[in-house]
């Protein structure tokens, strides 16, 4: 016999109120047994943050497979309906013992031990396993000395921090409270965005738009179509995002190069990932892709930031 297990995260903020330690799924297929539980046996429900799906009566591998799979696009969307946030692990750190680690932890407790998924696994139910998982978070230390030295010259520069760059500021120290790469990437571009005033174009090019404007104006379009269109033309006049960002990188960071990128081509690469991201364009960055971006992009912000005021320190 085969079972699986969905094990996710609950969002800090809701809950499902229930102070039982399980409650009992009813399926059609009465020859299955589907429980969601909390994670640990001494919490209930309600005050646990992580918790799993488990189903078990299935003759074979693939049919376990297949049930979880349906099993958890089901969970995910009644959650969505009650609106408790959950986290399937699709787009999370991945942290595993090895053969020879879940070895020696079933030598320790004398039971079976497999690797405790975040999201969806499928394994044979008899012996009953028990479930171990890698909890480390690793802290970036900063030297007292070095951040000694910047606040020292900060207070004698008295630097004057615009409303722009407060808004830029808090969106950077918000994504160091982020859970996922995804969430940190996406604030780090935002509080980029947040430092960006697009130019206006030449005086050709806001000439060619204006004349595309007049042109949609007595276009025999629907108005709202045609108002949609022309909302988008007065746009035009200024640079797009994308020039503008790599004109601020250039400006603040000349030459500098952040992995084998030159500042605005960094700006590009990262600002073209936020927006397949956001707009789900296919194939979507994958978890890896943006957690290689993401730390360098935490330093380009921080030198966005901080550079034109105290300097650029050695990379």
């Amino acid at each position: 016999m085969y079972s699986f297990r969905i094990r996710f995260n609950r969002s800090p903020t809701d809950t499902i109120q229930s102070a039982a330690n399980q409650l009992s799924v009813s399926v059609p297929d009465t020859r299955v047994s589907i429980v969601l539980s909390a994670r640990r046996d001494d919490l209930p429900i309600q005050d646990s943050d992580q918790l799993v799906l488990v189903g078990s009566g299935y003759q074979t591998e693939s049919e376990a497979r297949a049930a979880g799979s349906r099993l958890q696009d089901a969970l995910m969307v009644a959650l969505a309906r009650v609106r408790v946030g959950a986290d399937f692990g699709h787009r999370a750190a991945k942290g595993m013992f090895t053969t020879h680690g879940l070895n020696w932890v079933e030598e320790q407790i004398g039971q079976r031990v497999l690797n405790d998924i975040h999201g969806l696994m499928v394994f044979q139910s008899e012996p009953k396993p028990r479930f171990a998982s890698i909890n480390a978070q690793m802290i970036r230390r900063a030297s007292p000395e070095i951040f000694m030295s910047a606040f020292t010259q900060a207070i004698s520069l008295q630097p004057q921090i615009s409303e722009r760059d407060l808004l830029a500021y808090t969106l950077f120290n918000a994504s160091f409270f982020q859970p996922t790469a995804d969430s940190r990437f996406l604030l780090l571009v935002m509080s980029i965005e947040a430092l960006i005033e697009p130019a206006l174009r030449s005086s050709d090019a806001q000439k060619y738009v204006e004349s595309l404007i007049e042109q949609t104006k007595s276009s025999p379009l629907p108005v709202e179509e045609r108002n949609s269109i022309l909302g988008s033309l007065r746009w035009l006049r200024r640079e797009s995002i994308n020039q503008a960002g790599k004109r601020l990188a250039t400006e603040r960071l000349g030459d500098r190069v952040y992995g084998d990128r030159t500042a605005p081509e960094f700006f590009t690469h990262c600002y073209q990932m936020r927006s397949d991201l956001v707009h789900g364009n296919l194939p979507v960055p994958t978890f890896e892709d943006v957690g290689g971006a993401v730390a360098t992009l935490e330093v380009f912000v921080s030198d966005l930031l901080t550079g034109p005021i105290l300097g650029y320190p050695v990379q």
